[in-house]
C-alpha cells in the first residue's frame, strides 16, 4: 500500500482540527499523530524517514498535490515549509502570508506550521516591520517554528548565474533587529533559523548574542558552507564543536551543497564537510556522531526550486549525507532531533 493511502485515514481526521474549534490557530497536539503515524510508515517501508527543518516556497506557485505526492515518493515525513512573501504582495502591502493554513488544512500530516521567512523583501525593506508581524502572529497563530531569518547572505549559485545581486544581505545579528528577535525567542522558547554567513568577522557577534540570550533556540543553517575559504580561516569542526559545548541553545541545519558543488562567484567547493572523495571529513563524522542531537536534517527547497524533480534532487542530496553516517546517528539527524527540539520529546521505537 503506498504511503499516502496507507495514512490518509488519519490525514481526513486531523485536518478538521487543524486549528482549535473558534480560533485560528494551529493545535499542534492534534497534529503530532499524523506526523507520528508518518514517521512509522516509512520507516515500516524500508525507508529512513525524513524531519525537514528547513525549506521554504512562493505560495502563489506551488503545486501543492503534486508536491505532496513527491513527498511520499522521497520518503519525507514532515516538512517545516515556510512561506515567503513573493515582492510583487509585498509591495501591495501584503507583509505576511497565512498560506500555511492552507497547508496544513489539506495536508495536516505532512507539514510543520512554520512562521515566514525573513528574507528579501518582506524583512530587507522594512525588518521592524516584519519583526512585528512575526512576533504577532508566531504568538496568536501558536507556531511552533520561527523561519529562516537572513542576517548575512550572498546570491545563492542560482541568483549568482542570472546576475541577481539584490540578495547580498546585510544586517547585523547584534544590531537593534538581532536583539529583538533574540530576546523574543527567549520569552517565547520558540526556535528560529539564521541564515549567516560564515566568516571570520561575523563569528564573534553570533557568539556574543549566544551568550547574552542563552534561553533563545537557534538554528543555524547550513552546516560548514563556506563561501570563501579565504574568509574563513578559523572555522573548522573544532571550532563548532567549540561552540555547541558552551551554547546549548544553537542547533545547525545540515542543508549544504553536495561534494562537486561549486559556488560560482569564488570557484570553490562550498560544502566543506566533504572530502576528495565524497565522503565526509572525519573531523565533521566525529563532532557529528559525539553530538548528534545537536544536528538537524535539511533539504533547504526553495520558491525557485519548488517543484517535484527539484524534491528528489534535494532529497537525494541528503540522503547521500546521511547514508555516511553510522545508523544510530542516522536516525537521530534525520528526524529525531527535530522532535526533541519542538517537541521536548523523544521518538519512541
Amino acid at each position: 500500500m503506498a504511503l499516502g493511502a496507507a495514512i490518509g485515514g488519519l490525514a481526513a481526521t486531523v485536518a478538521g482540527s487543524a486549528a482549535s474549534a473558534g480560533e485560528r490557530a494551529f493545535d499542534i497536539a492534534t497534529l503530532k499523530p499524523g506526523y507520528l503515524k508518518r514517521i512509522a510508515a516509512i520507516r515500516a517501508g524500508g525507508r529512513l524517514p525524513i524531519f525537514d527543518i528547513e525549506s521554504s516556497y512562493n505560495p502563489t506557485r506551488l503545486d501543492l498535490p503534486a508536491f505532496a505526492t513527491a513527498m511520499d515518493k522521497e520518503g519525507i515525513a514532515v516538512m517545516a515549509l515556510s512561506a515567503d512573501q513573493p515582492g510583487d504582495l509585498v509591495d501591495k502591502g501584503q507583509r505576511w502570508s497565512d498560506d500555511g493554513f492552507r497547508l496544513i488544512a489539506a495536508h495536516p500530516d505532512r507539514f510543520l506550521p512554520v512562521g515566514n521567512g525573513g528574507n528579501h523583501p518582506a524583512w530587507t525593506r522594512s525588518p521592524d516591520r516584519f519583526l512585528d508581524d512575526n512576533e504577532r502572529h508566531i504568538v496568536e497563530d501558536r507556531y511552533p517554528l520561527m523561519g529562516e531569518f537572513e542576517f548575512r547572505h550572498y546570491p545563492s549559485p542560482r541568483q549568482v548565474e542570472r546576475q541577481e545581486t539584490w540578495r547580498d544581505v546585510k544586517i547585523p545579528i547584534d544590531g537593534p533587529q538581532g536583539h529583538r528577535l533574540f530576546a523574543f525567542a527567549a520569552r517565547t522558547g520558540i526556535p528560529f533559523q539564521i541564515h549567516y554567513e560564515i566568516e571570520d568577522a561575523l563569528l564573534p557577534p553570533l557568539d556574543t548574542m549566544l551568550s547574552r540570550y542563552p534561553a533563545a533556540k537557534v538554528i543555524w543553517c547550513h552546516l560548514a558552507q563556506v563561501r570563501w575559504a579565504s574568509q574563513a580561516k578559523s572555522y573548522n569542526a573544532a571550532y563548532l564543536r567549540d561552540l555547541l559545548t558552551r551554547h546549548p541553545n544553537l542547533h545547525v541545519d545540515t542543508a549544504f551543497g553536495g561534494p562537486n558543488s561549486i559556488y560560482p562567484t569564488s570557484r570553490e567547493r562550498h560544502g566543506r564537510v566533504w572530502t576528495d572523495d565524497g565522503d565526509i571529513g572525519a573531523d565533521w563524522k566525529a563532532l557529528i556522531e559525539d553530538m548528534p542531537w545537536r544536528f538537524l536534517a535539511a533539504l533547504d527547497i526553495g520558491g525557485d526550486r519548488q517543484t517535484s524533480s527539484h524534491l528528489e534532487q534535494w532529497t537525494a542530496g541528503l540522503r547521500r549525507f546521511l547514508d555516511r553516517l553510522p545508523p544510530g546517528t542516522r536516525e537521530i539527524v534525520a528526524y529525531r532531533s527535530a522532535w526533541k527540539l519542538l517537541f521536548g520529546e523523544t521518538i519512541d521505537g
